[in-house]
Parts: structure tokens; C-alpha cells; sequence
């Protein structure tokens, strides 16, 4: 069976990208929190590169159409745009000293941030200490996530000494009864 990153890759979205995976997760029926994250130093980084967590559902007999969120953060012009969803530039990697502000001790941090409500799937966007709400999807159940980090071109260095600290998590979120509400706005 071919893995989701591999089908994935074949989108035209991902073209002249080399991609992996650090993970996925199985979105349950009941709502959680989850997100995906990893560290760069812009120095040691590909000029540009692609951040995410996607899925690949069939559409219409059986074709598989990638969703989820991913983002293209271009190194050289600090621009942070929208590959999947149609959302164009997203916003620009903000430091005062520029990228040389982010090194090993302090490295750049690239995040999402998903709350899974229902078949809502509301995404948060974090860049270092900026973060910007994105198009929420809905996802039918069930569904995997698969994260997705990527570079263009070739590149020799070893991804694992220039991602660092991936992480793929998730919290579950109270679930909230009928009465719940109610006795809140009281």
C-alpha cells in the first residue's frame, strides 16, 4: 500500500519539492486539539520550503484530491504562502535582526495548530511568534493527517540536522453537554 506522503507528493501543489513525513494521526469523532511543529534555523535551510499537515480523500470515483494546510515559506524573501487552499500570501517571517535573528539557541519556530469540532477543522498558523487564523476545512470521519516537510530542489544536507525537534500532538477537548451552555451564560 502506498503511503498518504507518497500519494500526496504526486499533487502538482507539491512539484520539484522532495517531501517527507514526521508522522500522522487518525482525527477521532469527538473534538481535540492538534497540531504539528518544528524548529529551522533559516541558515541552514533550503531557500524555500514547505510546512504542513494534509490528507488525501477520494472525490468523485475514487480520485484522491489533497486538504489539510500547508504553507511555502521562501527563505530569501521571508514570505509565507498559502499552497493548498487558494489563500495567496499569508504573511512574512517578522524578526528586528531579520533571519539572522534565528540561530541553534533560538530557532525559527513553524507551527499549526488544528481544533477538530465536529467535521470542522479550524486551523491556527504559527511563525516564530506571529500567528494568523487560516481557512477552516471540513473533514469527513474518518480521516489521517500526515505531517509534510519539504524542500525545493536538491539539497545535501541530512533534513533531520536542519528540522529540528518535529513534534506531531494532540489534546483532547471537553466535550460540552446541551446543558452546558446555558449554565454558563447564567
Amino acid at each position: 500500500m502506498e503511503s498518504l506522503l507518497a500519494t500526496a507528493a504526486a499533487d502538482p501543489v507539491f512539484s520539484g519539492f522532495q517531501v517527507q513525513s514526521y508522522g500522522s494521526l487518525l482525527l477521532p469523532d469527538h473534538p481535540i486539539r492538534f497540531g504539528f511543529q518544528v524548529d529551522i534555523v533559516p541558515d541552514n535551510c533550503p531557500s524555500s520550503i514547505i510546512f504542513g499537515l494534509v490528507s488525501r480523500d477520494p472525490v468523485n470515483g475514487g480520485h484522491a484530491k489533497t486538504t489539510g494546510f500547508a504553507v511555502r515559506v521562501d527563505l530569501e524573501m521571508r514570505e509565507i504562502w498559502d499552497v493548498l487552499n487558494g489563500s495567496g500570501l499569508v504573511g512574512w517571517v517578522e524578526h528586528p535582526n531579520g533571519l539572522a535573528g534565528f540561530t541553534d539557541e533560538e530557532p525559527l519556530l513553524l507551527g499549526w495548530e488544528i481544533e477538530c469540532h465536529g467535521q470542522a477543522l479550524i486551523p491556527k498558523l504559527v511563525v516564530a511568534d506571529q500567528q494568523w487564523l487560516y481557512p477552516a476545512i471540513q473533514c469527513p470521519h474518518p480521516m489521517v493527517m500526515e505531517t509534510v516537510i519539504g524542500w525545493q530542489g536538491e539539497w545535501d544536507r541530512d533534513p533531520r540536522s536542519t528540522f529540528l525537534h518535529p513534534a506531531l500532538w494532540r489534546e483532547q477537548l471537553p466535550v460540552l453537554t446541551a446543558q452546558e451552555p446555558e449554565a454558563m451564560a447564567a
